[in-house]
């Protein structure tokens, strides 16, 4: 397979970078605005790109910028065996759908290299968050982080580099020794209650319940800032009770640097055409 021809739909801003990327990368782009019937949109292309994540119920495409919904088996049918699919965040609902069709698909955010590009804006968008909600500096104030992955190393970094006073909880020994190394406090998460006690700011990049009541509890002098997709890492519930301040930050890539999101994107997707021989 050729790949000259890309149909585009839906996500958020990024996508739309994305595409005009590709475009000035010399491929026929069409951004689906239901300009066309999507059957025909897709019959003259050669692969299909969706967002990040592609689906937010496993039914339909995830795109705001539609009025009517794209049904993920309504698309997949169209593509067939002769289209490629690239989307982000593929549950496993909807690999399966796309099996079902014998859709060729990738999942691009499965790719480490977008991983390690896409913390960068992530960990920048966490730290204007916390430099616009907390009415003392960064400089000199207590942040605890749990842990210490692709977005947690360099946001430890980068914190520590502006003055924070930074502690790590990770469960592997590996990740606390690599965080000793860069000059801030480790702990397991068997510590993490009696760090958080004199925390001003609560990062949380573990996808599953880290912090919950009794942790709260011993929180309700911080802003936490959960930076963990879903299901993410806090009891909310519990933290509404007790009037703690938390903020899901999800999608961040795609509200504080669209158009480098959208390039990371690009490069990741135009690995994947090399890798595919396309």
């Amino acid at each position: 397979m050729n790949i000259k021809r890309i149909l585009v739909i839906g996500g958020d801003s990024r996508t739309k970078y994305l595409a005009q990327s590709l475009s000035e990368d010399g491929f026929i782009v069409n951004y689906f605005e239901e300009k066309e019937p999507l059957k025909n949109a897709v019959e003259n292309s050669d692969a299909v790109i969706l967002g990040l994540p592609c689906s937010r119920d496993d039914k339909t495409v995830d795109a705001p910028n539609l009025s009517e919904g794209v049904i993920l088996k309504d698309l997949f049918h169209i593509m067939g065996k002769g289209k490629l699919l690239l989307a982000g965040k593929m549950s496993d609902a909807v690999k399966a759908v796309a099996d079902v069709f014998s859709v060729k698909w990738v999942d691009y955010f499965m790719r480490e290299g977008l991983e390690i590009l896409n913390s960068v804006p992530t960990y920048e968008g966490a730290i204007q968050i916390a430099m616009e909600e907390l009415p003392i500096t960064l400089f000199g104030s207590n942040a605890v982080i749990c842990g210490f992955g692709k977005v947690g190393e360099p946001l430890a970094r980068m914190l520590h580099a502006m003055g924070v006073n930074v502690t790590v909880c990770a469960r592997r020994s590996s990740q606390r020794a690599k965080a000793r190394i860069l000059g801030v406090k480790a702990v397991d998460f068997s510590y993490l209650g009696g760090c958080m006690a004199d925390a001003d700011l609560v990062f949380n990049t573990v996808p599953q319940m880290i912090i919950d009541r009794e942790k709260l509890l011993d929180a309700k002098n911080a802003l936490i800032i959960d930076l963990a997709s879903k299901p993410g890492g806090v009891d909310m519930d519990a933290a509404r009770d007790l009037g703690i301040k938390v903020i899901w930050a999800l999608g961040l890539p795609g509200k504080v640097a669209p158009i480098t999101a959208g390039n990371i994107i690009k490069e990741t997707i135009c690995n994947i055409f090399g890798e595919l021989g396309e």
